[in-house]
């Protein structure tokens, strides 16, 4: 039966409102337009609902297994057996009651996730799914229950036919099957004579195959209708399941753009390297073309100096000797310089070229 959580519900909204505190300058709104539970709360809970479904969907399967045993302990046993068949009937009933329990709950669980848009995503797209899978597993379930109680049906009633044939009473299937149906399958071994106890022990293990069959005729009818129940609910769900496979090609086209965005941020990371360092190389560049310009200037100006200094110095020659030496020094030094300059040039930019070189080099072997 279902199992009453409004005590639940109300604990945990009463918890997850204890934990909850809000800040001294935010506004305490009306608590009658405040939700029952918070967001988190309500996903916790719904997965909780989803993990006891999984549970009885493994007791029901039990109770599956322990039908399948019985079967064929019965079918297996030459006589009547009152203490099997009461097991039968107990799991069976026992089988029935919860998948209708487990269909309830799976159809309130879609109902509360029927509005959720099909491309949806994060916690809406969780909660969509869970009833999915949950129905997947109950829809194998019943699929084989309802095989096994047809083909149990099908050896019960070649039995009882085989032992009719030992009372050369020749009925076909279909006369059988009416037989069990209408419950006049006494009226129609009224003339077996069971003057032996042997007799008397097929005549019991024949109607109590045909009790056995009247209750899977009534098990099949619930299970009928229980089928019927689980077809609207698959209709209710609409384009849900068939919006699985379209999920799982979405992924798929969104994990090819996301492969692509990072191979083009790669590709962009790439170019701004080589734009940073092409910028450093030019910003080089520029500095030692200001110092060649700042120091021919320089030169410039000293020999204009130097000259003025020989002009005034015709009277001192004394000091214009000295003038003209440390002229020549100065000129020297600046034709040195002229020649030290432009190879240091020359050299850093062939390093750099080189530093260049080795670090695309580097890069083109870690790309490959």
């Amino acid at each position: 039966m279902p199992k009453d959580r409004l005590k639940e519900l109300q604990e945990r909204a009463a918890a997850s409102r204890n934990i909850f505190q809000p800040p001294p300058d935010t506004e305490i709104k009306d608590p009658a337009n405040q939700p029952l539970i918070d967001k988190q709360t309500d996903l916790n809970m719904f997965l909780e609902r989803c993990t006891n479904l999984r549970e009885s969907l493994c007791s029901l399967e039990d109770e599956y297994n322990a039908i399948v045993d019985l079967h064929g302990a019965l079918l297996s046993t030459p006589g009547a057996d009152a203490e099997n068949s009461e097991k039968l009937n107990k799991h069976s009933q026992t089988f029935l009651t919860k998948a209708e329990y487990i269909q309830k709950s799976l159809k309130m669980l879609t109902e509360e996730t029927k509005d959720i848009p099909a491309n949806s995503c994060g916690t809406d797209r969780l909660k969509a799914e869970q009833p999915r899978t949950i129905y997947k597993t109950f829809e194998t379930i019943m699929l084989k229950f309802n095989k096994e109680q047809h083909e149990y049906k099908d050896k019960a009633k070649r039995k009882i036919a085989d032992y009719l044939k030992i009372r050369n009473m020749q009925l076909s299937d279909e006369e059988i099957e009416d037989a069990v149906s209408s419950g006049n399958l006494s009226e129609l071994t009224k003339g077996v004579m069971l003057a032996m106890n042997e007799k008397k022990a097929l005549y019991d293990d024949v109607k109590s195959r045909a009790d056995e069959l009247k209750n899977l005729e009534r098990q099949m009818g619930e299970l009928a209708q229980m089928f019927h129940d689980l077809h609207i609910l698959v209709v209710s769900q609409g384009e849900f399941v068939d919006n699985i496979e379209n999920s799982v090609q979405n992924a798929t086209e969104y994990a090819k753009r996301a492969r692509g965005n990072v191979e083009e941020a790669r590709t962009l990371q790439k170019r701004a390297r080589k734009m940073k360092v092409c910028i450093i190389i030019g910003a080089i560049i520029a500095v030692l073309i200001l110092l060649v310009f700042f120091q021919a200037a320089l030169l410039q100006y000293m020999s204009h100096r130097v000259e003025i200094n020989l002009n005034t110095a015709s009277d001192r020659t004394e000091q214009a000797r000295a003038d003209v030496v440390e002229a020549h020094k100065l000129q020297k030094r600046a034709q040195a310089l002229k020649v030290i300059i432009p190879v240091g040039t020359i050299l850093i930019l062939l390093f750099l070229l080189y530093a260049l070189l080795e670090y695309d080099m580097c890069q083109f072997l870690s790309f490959c």
